[in-house]
Formats: C-alpha cells, sequence, structure tokens
C-alpha cells in the first residue's frame, strides 16, 4: 500500500513537471544576468564577519560550479548600478525584503557579528532568488506551520507563496533554507514548524542540501556541476576499497586518541568527518574509492587533518582498471588544524580518484577527511 507521504510527493512531482525552479516566481523574481552578483560591505562590518560571509561565499560557489564555470560568482562592486551592501547599520532583517532576487540597485543585507552560519547561508539563498523551502505552496503536505506560536510580526516569514515551487523535486526537508523548529516562538518551549511525518527532521543546516544546489543550477541554467560529499549521512558516492587493511568510518567529535585527529568536523564543527583511525590500525591502510569518472581534465579538494607524533602519510592516486598511481602525497604532521588540498589532474581514459591513509607505528597517527569535492573542469582558485 502507497503511503500518505508518498502519494503526497507524487502528486507535487507530477505537478512539477513543467515548473519554475525553488525560488522563482514566474516572472517577478529576477535572477542575477549570468550569475554575478556584485558585493560590497560597509566599515561597520569587522573583519571576523566579513571573513564569515566571504567563506560562506566561497562555499556556495564551490558546491554549484558546473560545467567548467562558475555558475554563481560573488565580484567587488565597482560601478554597477545594481548590487548588495552587506551592513551592521540596516534597520531591514531577514525575511523582510518583499522577494528573494535581485531587487534592483542598492540592495542592503543586514548581517550581525554573532549571526550564526546558518542564517548567512539562508541570505545568499534569498540574494541568489531562492525562497525558504517551507513557504512552497504545498507545504502543508509535509510541515505543520503553528502560527498561534508566532508573533504576528514574523508570521510573513512563513507566508506559502503560492506560484512558487521547486524545479522537479521533492519537498527538502534537508534544505538551508528551512528554519529551525522553534525559529521566532513566542513559547520557546512549543515548536514553530514540525514534520507530518515520523522520522523526519529539519535541522538547522549550515551547508546547501543536494536539491539546494540543483535548484540553484536549474535556476540559472548551469546544469550539473560539482559533486561534494561532506558524510554528515554516509560516505556518499564513495566506497571502501576491497583491498583495505581496514575501513574508514564516519566520526563525530574527537578521536578515541589523546594527541590525535580533529576535535570537531570541517563542515560546520557539529557535524560527521571520514577518519582512518590510527588505534588497532597500526602500519595499516585504509582507502576511499570514488564511482568511474570520464576521461578528462577535474579539479580535486578536500580538507585533511593530519596531527599526531606519528601521523604517516596521505596520498592521492588515480586508478585506471587495475592500475593506480600516485598523484600526491602528505607526509607526516600537517599542523593541528583542517588544511586544505585543491589541485587538477587530467587522464585520458575512464578512472577512478583513491584517497589512502596509511597508519603510522602508534595510535598517535589519525587521518581525517571532510568536504571532498570534485569536478570537472580547471580548478577555480
Amino acid at each position: 500500500m502507497i503511503s500518505l507521504r508518498l502519494a503526497a510527493s507524487l502528486v507535487v512531482l507530477l505537478q512539477c513537471v513543467f515548473c519554475a525552479p525553488q525560488g522563482r516566481s514566474g516572472d517577478s523574481v529576477e535572477l542575477w544576468p549570468f550569475g554575478r552578483i556584485p558585493i560590497t560591505f560597509t566599515n561597520s562590518v569587522n573583519g571576523f564577519t566579513r571573513e564569515r560571509v566571504l567563506a560562506s561565499i566561497q562555499e556556495i560557489q564551490f558546491d554549484t560550479y558546473s560545467g567548467g564555470r562558475e555558475c554563481i560568482t560573488y565580484i567587488p562592486r565597482k560601478n554597477e548600478a545594481d548590487f548588495v551592501e552587506f551592513s551592521t547599520e540596516s534597520q531591514d532583517s531577514f525575511g523582510r525584503v518583499a522577494k528573494p532576487g535581485r531587487i534592483g540597485g542598492r540592495q542592503v543585507v543586514k548581517v550581525t557579528d554573532s549571526m550564526a552560519k546558518a542564517d548567512i547561508m539562508q541570505l545568499l539563498m534569498y540574494t541568489m532568488g531562492s525562497y525558504n523551502a517551507f513557504r512552497r505552496p504545498d507545504r502543508d503536505n509535509f510541515v505543520q506551520v503553528n502560527y498561534d506560536n508566532i508573533p504576528t510580526a514574523f508570521q510573513t516569514f512563513f507566508a506559502k507563496v503560492n506560484d512558487t515551487t521547486f524545479f522537479k523535486s521533492p519537498f527538502d526537508y534537508n534544505s538551508v533554507t528551512f528554519f529551525y523548529p522553534f525559529a521566532y516562538a513566542k513559547d520557546p518551549s512549543r515548536p514553530t514548524m514540525q514534520a507530518k511525518y515520523e522520522g523526519e527532521v529539519f535541522p538547522w543546516s549550515v551547508s546547501l542540501s543536494d536539491f539546494d544546489i540543483e535548484n540553484v543550477r536549474a535556476g540559472y541554467g548551469c546544469g550539473r556541476g560539482a559533486v561534494k560529499c561532506s558524510f554528515e549521512n554516509d560516505i556518499c558516492k564513495w566506497s571502501q576499497d576491497s583491498l583495505n587493511d581496514f575501513d574508514f568510518v564516519r566520526n563525530n567529535g574527537p578521536t578515541k586518541s589523546n594527541g590525535t585527529g580533529p576535535a570537531f568536523d570541517y563542515s560546520n564543527g557539529i557535524g560527521y568527518y571520514a577518519l582512518a583511525e590510527a588505534h588497532g590500525h597500526h602500519n595499516q591502510k585504509a582507502r576511499l574509492v570514488s564511482p568511474e569518472l570520464a576521461a578528462g581534465t577535474y579539479c580535486l579538494r578536500f580538507y585533511y587533518y593530519m596531527s599526531g607524533k606519528d601521523v604517516n602519510r596521505a596520498t592521492v592516486n588515480i586508478r585506471v582498471g587495475s592500475v593506480t598511481k600516485e598523484f600526491k602525497a602528505l607526509e607526516g604532521e600537517q599542523a593541528n588544524q583542517w588544511n586544505v588540498f585543491n589541485d587538477e589532474f587530467t587522464v585520458g581514459q575512464n578512472f577512478q580518484v583513491v584517497l589512502e591513509a596509511a597508519m603510522g607505528q602508534s595510535d598517535l597517527g589519525d587521518i581525517a577527511l571532510d568536504d571532498v569535492y570534485y569536478y570537472r573542469g580547471r580548478c577555480i582558485v
């Protein structure tokens, strides 16, 4: 028997065959020409907040990169008539803009020194042209909005937008545009939104979901692009190598051994990362293998943590058929922090990427990976 939830999803998909992308409201939402968004900061925005906004922008540009080019590009404003200005002094606040996308002229986005990354990502998505996922016209099939627990002044933040839907995609509880369940609550012990199906959650996401990425690409006509794995739910399309001595595991928080490994993941500080744990695996190797990729030029980017007095070696390898060749190696301790690997390569045949972690002689040699991207084309930075 078909479930009520599945039936609701099928209805949405059937209705959405010719829908506009998420964040498009017919012709009422204007997107930025060629995905180029001029930005500037007022002097009221301190250096720390500016860096957090720029880091979020860089993440969006990586996530939506497609077809050998950036789908969305935030550029320093020169003399463009339409631009976004980040300020801490504006009286505007998140959600008060009449519509998402390009408004025209000086478009002020208010940020605060204490603003969470999730809020920054939502502001950027709104600026690009995406309404909040829970404002879809079909949202009542999936979530319940408790208006009696929302102050009148904030109820418009939760209003459905009747002519806006996702682009041929199901309802996305994981969208970065979702508020957390108790947002704007009069009574903080009661949620303002709750899922209608048991087991569904909408965490306060800090990164774009797969559907967020595809909807941005669809809206701006970019097609498919970068493939990312943040290890939040699984190891994505990567697989454990059949030749492993032991396997990578998804880990949350510190590793078992003091003096090695990260205490937090890179993505958001509360999530998961891939860990090759030295404890119990001295002088052994673990490998993650990508899906088979078509011949061509690719960029590979990931974050790695190699801290501990007996950290041995991590390598990036290219496998063609049964032959695996080393591309780049990282040797020994690499400072007690997340570091970035970013490099490109060209392969003339179909191939796989193999990420290998070789353990040292003691427990103090953990190697961790997070936010692994690959995309076709030259590296963009």
